[in-house]
């Protein structure tokens, strides 16, 4: 299969994982929808050129979006991240334009601050959330029309993030264009995604899934700012979700010098996003999702009840790939409302809330939250046996 780079446009991009068929990871099925979700085959490519890693499969947005079960609130230690993002990167500035705002859980902070701040988020149902909660939120795709709309009613911002949500544009190219567009010559865009060298270093292979369609490098994302008259004037490395990447952008001419982050961690990425680990990285995912269902086997031959806790999108992932559903894992807590009382996608495990542990307790907890770890504990009453999914391993 020949794939162009979306970033870079360079034609040797080359395959290098097979997730096999998945459904949408972040649409839960209620019981009567199984036989109406759709699945897709999911191969993953990486392009020595720029370093990007991409998916081979494209899903219209108007699918993904349409309806939306991901609420960013209800994770604690996302709030705490935006909360302290905010105070340090957004302390002094004027207006503040957030994309992908969810349910205006980095809008929060800046109302707490005083600074004006507006949210744009296209999925209907979380929209609605932040709006009721009083953060002003635009019910649209961030395009040059709502570009448009939002420079006549409210001025441009200084500052334009992006944040969890770069990586699921089809066309990351109009979207910096309509970001240029809109912002003021000083101003600075501020972009957080999972970074691809976290990824591949930590074998976290679930967090590819259909929703996200680029997996960025500080490489790509410099080669891909210089396309449109930007550049990199900084990059940090952040905990969340993982092991995360935070650029800035600013217009040429106008911004910052660049800091010496962003040229130390290009240099690493030229040694070690080769096409060679690339390689290995699909051989030991296969390894580690085989051990992964061994593992869970292995708990239910010898009686024990197994449950998981939390269902974030990388579920479908790991629960696909691995072939394990409800015979093996009974049911997942999760603590988001909309996630409640549905099906994980594709595997079709029940969702269910907290209190259902206080009737039904299970012996093992497969944490797929995994990063939140301390905080579910603190959460739960009772001692549980915790197995971390990739690679597995039981904690207590």
């Amino acid at each position: 299969m020949t794939m162009q780079c979306g970033l870079c446009l360079s034609k040797k991009p080359f395959e290098f994982l097979d997730l096999g068929r998945q459904p949408m990871a972040n649409k839960y099925p209620k019981r009567g929808a199984f036989k109406s979700e759709e699945f897709f085959r999911v191969k993953v490519f990486f392009c020595p050129n720029c370093k990007n890693i991409q998916l081979g499969t494209l899903v219209s947005r108007d699918t993904m979006f349409k309806d939306y079960y991901y609420l960013s609130s209800v994770n604690r230690g996302l709030v705490r991240h935006y909360a302290a993002f905010a105070r340090k990167k957004l302390n002094n500035a004027h207006f503040v334009v957030d994309v992908g705002s969810n349910d205006g859980i980095s809008l929060k902070p800046l109302k707490e601050m005083g600074i004006k701040s507006l949210g744009v988020e296209p999925s209907i149902n979380v929209s609605k959330v932040a709006n009721d909660a009083g953060y002003e939120t635009l019910t649209a795709f961030f395009d040059t029309k709502s570009a448009a709309k939002i420079q006549k009613e409210y001025g441009r911002p200084d500052v334009i993030t992006g944040l969890s949500m770069f990586s699921h544009l089809q066309d990351p190219h109009k979207f910096i264009e309509d970001v240029k567009s809109l912002l003021t010559d000083d101003g600075r865009f501020i972009v957080e995604v999972e970074y691809n060298f976290t990824i591949l270093k930590k074998m976290t292979f679930e967090r590819f899934y259909l929703d996200r369609i680029f997996y960025f490098s500080v490489t790509s994302f410099e080669k891909l700012f210089r396309q449109h008259g930007m550049y990199l004037s900084d990059v940090e490395i952040t905990d969340v979700h993982g092991g995360s990447l935070r650029v800035t952008a600013q217009k040429k001419g106008f911004g910052t010098k660049p800091t010496a982050r962003v040229k130390r961690l290009i240099a690493q990425e030229a040694r070690n996003l080769t096409p060679q680990k690339m390689r290995k990285f699909s051989k030991d995912a296969q390894a580690q999702i085989i051990a992964l269902k061994k593992k869970i086997e292995s708990y239910k031959k010898k009686g024990l009840k197994v449950a998981g806790y939390g269902s974030p999108a990388r579920v479908a992932t790991l629960t696909n790939f691995g072939g394990i559903g409800p015979e093996l894992i009974d049911f997942i807590v999760d603590d988001s409302p909309l996630k409640q009382n549905r099906f994980t996608p594709g595997m079709h495990m029940p969702i269910v809330p907290n209190e259902h542990l206080k009737k039904d307790r299970p012996d093992v907890l497969v944490v797929f939250a995994y990063e939140y770890l301390d905080d579910i504990r603190k959460k739960l009453s009772g001692k549980y046996r915790y197995l971390l999914p990739i690679p597995p391993r039981e904690v207590r």
